[in-house]
């Protein structure tokens, strides 16, 4: 399964996968961003974060923290 970039979600699906991270829920969120990464496959069934949501924020965590300490020697 190709792993779906950062940047294709919309800001309101990256907030939504960076709260489920944190332990929060979808409660009293979008329903479109609900199924939209539910169609992708970031959140299971429980709504909860699957692994491949998982995958693409942590890809996003670490390239932003690569971006922030410089170009790698």
């Amino acid at each position: 399964m190709p792993v779906v970039p950062w940047d294709a979600l919309t800001r309101s699906e990256q907030r939504l996968l960076i709260r489920l991270f944190g332990g929060g829920s979808v409660r009293n969120q979008n329903a479109a961003d609900i199924d939209g990464l539910r169609r992708r496959g970031f959140i299971d069934d429980d709504q909860k974060l699957s692994m491949p949501g998982l995958l693409v924020l942590t890809l996003a965590m670490r390239e932003q923290q690569a971006g922030a300490h410089g170009p790698k020697l």
